[in-house]
C-alpha cells in the first residue's frame, strides 16, 4: 500500500495536531534553566488560534494519509530596525518547523520550508530569516541546504 504524503496550507482542523506536536517538542527541549509552564496546555491553544487568525501569519503540514506529521508556522510582517535608522523591510520568519521522528529525513522539512518561502516571495517578502538550534548539526544542515546561512548570532549564557 503507497503512503500518501501531502504537503498543504494548513486549516484550522490542523490546530489540534500541531497543538499536541508542538508542546510535547517544548517538553523534550527545554533546558535546565527553562520549565514548561502549568497552563502550558491551554496558553499554546489559544497561542496558536490567534497566530493562525492572524492574517500576517501563514502554516504547512505535512500529512500522511490525513495525519500531520510535520507543521511550519511563520509569518511576514515590515521590520523595522532599533534604533531606526535602516528603511523598513518586508521579510517573513520562519518561527517553528517540527517533523515527527518517524518521518524525518525524507525532505519533508525541506518540502515545508520551500513551500514557506515560495509563499513569501509571493507577498513580497525580500528576505526571509528563523532561528535554529546551533548544535543540532542536522537542523544546522537543513537550513543550509534551504540557502539559510548565519547572519547575527543570538548567544545564550546561564547564569
Amino acid at each position: 500500500m503507497e503512503i500518501k504524503r501531502n504537503i498543504r496550507k494548513w486549516t484550522r482542523d490542523d490546530l489540534a495536531q500541531i497543538h499536541r506536536a508542538w508542546l510535547e517538542y517544548c517538553r523534550t527541549v527545554a533546558r535546565s534553566d527553562m520549565r514548561i509552564r502549568p497552563d502550558a496546555e491551554s496558553v499554546m491553544l489559544q497561542w496558536l488560534t490567534s497566530r493562525f487568525r492572524h492574517p500576517a501569519s501563514l502554516g504547512f503540514v505535512a500529512d500522511v494519509d490525513g495525519k500531520v506529521v510535520g507543521f511550519l508556522t511563520a509569518r511576514i510582517d515590515d521590520w523595522e530596525s532599533v534604533p531606526p535608522v535602516i528603511e523598513p523591510r518586508r521579510i517573513g520568519i520562519i518561527d517553528a518547523v517540527y517533523v515527527a521522528d518517524d518521518f524525518r529525513r525524507q525532505g519533508i522539512g525541506s518540502q515545508l520550508i520551500d513551500s514557506a518561502v515560495e509563499s513569501m516571495r509571493n507577498a513580497n517578502a525580500i528576505a526571509v530569516e528563523t532561528i535554529y538550534d546551533a548544535w543540532n548539526e542536522a537542523s544546522a544542515h537543513a537550513w543550509h541546504r534551504a540557502g539559510f546561512a548565519p547572519w547575527m548570532v543570538h548567544a545564550y549564557r546561564m547564569l
